[in-house]
């Protein structure tokens, strides 16, 4: 029994020195949970810190983002205003340079008129005491504007009346002659023929010849037109718009043209003698 009893008591020793060993792996783990939860509060309190300041730097800028809308919003409300005022100024200048434009022409054709008032008359002959005088520059030119463009030679005269009377408020009694009118008619070929000349002198080549007929009174015309090229477009050149055949036959036609072209050929010399004399 007694041997019993004291394998009793070796295993209750036992038993009590696991049971302190188990409570004192419990304690020790308990410590060790609670320093863990002792480091989580303090790591919560740094974050709530953090958190706490994060909040604090938001509002600070969303209060500087409010601030910089509200200036960005005044000044784009500035900048709307200066441009809508910058395109009533363009546009107040594009009107002001329109109305300049129409303006500039209006004046130079008064001043024209102004002139021309006083001009309409024959100017005498320098170094020459009496006798007919002669139609100035500006007169011829205007009597070959409308032949241009179409008025019969017997309609000059009471057109250039009636032109002067409606802008000028004057009445002119001297007027030029329907024979002036008929000579100035010579004065336009030959201005027609020297430009033709002189355009077709400069050109490089000429592109196109163009020939066409007609008959008055059974006399037979016939004109030539010469076409250059300019910037990929046919530019026709009037040489002759009435040249007399003998008749409608192809051969008379054929010696016209050659004749017409001979004569531009003499007047191109002509032109360049001159121009080299005068270099």
């Amino acid at each position: 029994m007694q041997k019993l009893l004291d394998q009793k008591d070796i295993q209750l020793l036992e038993e009590k020195q696991k049971r302190r060993l188990d409570v004192e792996k419990e304690v020790s783990k308990r410590k060790a949970v609670e320093k863990t939860v002792d480091e989580m509060y303090d790591w919560v309190d740094e974050l709530h810190c953090e958190i706490n300041d994060s909040k604090l730097e938001l509002k600070d800028y969303k209060k500087k983002t409010a601030k910089c809308e509200h200036s960005a919003q005044k000044i784009k409300t500035i900048s709307n205003n200066r441009l809508s005022l910058l395109n009533d100024l363009k546009q107040q200048l594009r009107t002001t340079k329109d109305q300049l434009a129409d303006e500039s022409p209006q004046r130079f054709a008064l001043e024209s008129m102004t002139n021309i008032q006083y001009q309409i008359k024959k100017e005498g002959k320098i170094g020459r005491c009496g006798g007919s005088g002669r139609w100035p520059v500006h007169i011829i030119l205007l009597i070959c504007e409308l032949l241009v463009n179409g008025t019969p030679p017997s309609a000059v005269q009471a057109n250039i009346k009636t032109t002067y009377t409606a802008f000028t408020g004057a009445e002119t009694s001297e007027l030029p002659s329907i024979s002036i009118v008929r000579e100035c008619r010579v004065v336009l070929q030959n201005l027609n023929e020297t430009l033709s000349a002189l355009r077709l002198g400069t050109a490089e080549t000429w592109q196109q010849l163009f020939t066409d007929g007609t008959s008055r009174r059974q006399i037979a015309f016939q004109n030539l037109v010469i076409a250059l090229m300019e910037n990929g477009k046919l530019d026709p050149v009037i040489v002759s718009s009435c040249m007399v055949l003998k008749d409608e036959t192809s051969e008379n036609q054929v010696e016209a043209i050659l004749d017409m072209v001979s004569v531009f050929g003499i007047q191109l010399c002509l032109m360049f003698l001159n121009y080299q004399l005068t270099q």
